[in-house]
């Protein structure tokens, strides 16, 4: 008998919620509003475009100086050494002892 009284309670289960949707709701949405349409209004934009702006810098008169061009010693004169004591003249040719040039393609000094 428990499986009649529980098919009993289903059965009136469903019966009930069965009656539950038994009305139907409709979704009542507003009527669509008049959309007034209006002619589009001319706008008129000014550009302002400012004046360049031109900075002036003083700058005082600078007197150019005057250098005189270096006399280079004449040939056979020694001007300078190198880092291993040769001597060397104003125009670079290599001297000996006595004052000298050697040949630069000699190799004894």
């Amino acid at each position: 008998m428990v499986s009649a009284r529980v098919l009993a309670a289903a059965g009136l289960g469903l019966a009930l919620s069965a009656c539950g949707y038994s009305h139907t709701t409709e979704v009542v949405r507003p009527p669509p509003a008049a959309v007034a349409y209006a002619a589009p209004v001319p706008v008129t934009t000014t550009y302002v475009t400012p004046a360049p702006v031109t900075y002036v810098t003083p700058t005082p008169a600078v007197p150019a100086a005057y250098y005189p061009p270096a006399i280079t010693p004449p040939a056979g004169v020694e001007a300078f050494r190198d880092e291993y004591g040769f001597r060397y003249d104003g125009q670079g040719n290599r001297l000996d002892r006595y004052g000298n040039i050697i040949s630069p393609y000699s190799t004894r000094p």
